[in-house]
């Protein structure tokens, strides 16, 4: 579900059994989407009984640091994911997120699965504050073969949204799961957007993402990855038969292990 972020606005009421979202193109060459950001995905808290949502999302990112292997990257990458989502009731919904990678000059390829379950705590319904805790699973290590672990990650989603504007955070605590298991304990990443509506039509955004592979030996900020940049969200007439939402913006890497940029573009449409 995607809203427009205003109180009061109809179409933030309304959503339909499908919804199509089409979201950033930026960089990756074969790289799990847990480190590459290639979903670049911001959660909303609410769910509806019976909503069925699809959401596309993709990323293109210049820049990319070489890989822990010596081995040279690409200098562009691009990845590209699928979310199904259903609302088994208003308070508890289901995800799975099919990802496919592209490495420049081959076909693309199934790349993995991940698989989320949201409860909503404290439902926002267009109000001012609302809270969500999820939980999701990658299993990897079926689909890729370069012993990628499997990943298990959860944390809360907020959403705080004063009169125009809307704040989301979702941070998340992550761990490796499975034989191929590179950390033992708790790794951080986390996805925030602070978006302010000019309109019911159009608004604005600064959106961050970043990862802390272990936390008990986070080492220097440049060995972290974070990224951080603007958007620009046009949405739907309130009274449109169909809700729809196009977004565009520029990420920037904050650290030498990030992609020094990316392009984000979003399509949202609800049938």
């Amino acid at each position: 579900m995607f809203t427009s972020g205003l109180a009061g606005n109809p179409g933030n009421r309304g959503r339909s059994a499908l919804a199509a979202v089409w979201g950033g193109i930026a960089a990756s060459v074969m790289l799990p989407a847990a480190v590459a950001f290639a979903e670049f995905e911001i959660p909303e808290v609410d769910a509806e009984k019976g909503a069925f949502e699809a959401e596309y999302r993709g990323a293109k990112h210049w820049g990319l640091p070489p890989s822990d292997d010596d081995d040279d990257r690409e200098a562009l990458r691009q990845s590209h994911e699928i979310e199904l989502q259903y609302g088994l009731t208003d308070w508890w919904m289901l995800r799975l997120t099919p990802n496919v990678e592209r490495v420049p000059g081959k076909a693309a390829e199934f790349s993995s699965l991940g698989v989320e379950t949201q409860f909503v705590l404290v439902p926002r319904n267009d109000g001012v504050f609302g809270l969500a805790v999820m939980a999701g699973y990658g299993p990897y290590s079926l689909f890729v073969e370069d012993n990628t672990p499997d990943e298990f990650e959860f944390g809360p989603v907020m959403e705080v949204a004063p009169g125009p504007w809307l704040l989301t955070l979702n941070p998340r605590l992550a761990t490796d799961v499975g034989k191929d298991a590179e950390h033992d304990g708790l790794g951080f990443e986390y996805a925030a957007q602070l978006r302010y509506q000019f309109t019911e039509r159009l608004g604005a955004a600064v959106l961050g993402f970043g990862e802390i592979e272990e936390l008990a030996h986070t080492g220097p900020f440049e060995a972290q990855t974070h990224v951080l940049g603007p958007s620009l969200y046009v949405f739907s007439a309130p009274d449109a038969e169909r809700e729809w939402l196009l977004g565009a913006g520029m990420l920037f890497g904050l650290t030498e292990a990030s992609a020094k940029s990316a392009v984000r573009i979003t399509l949202a449409v609800e049938f």
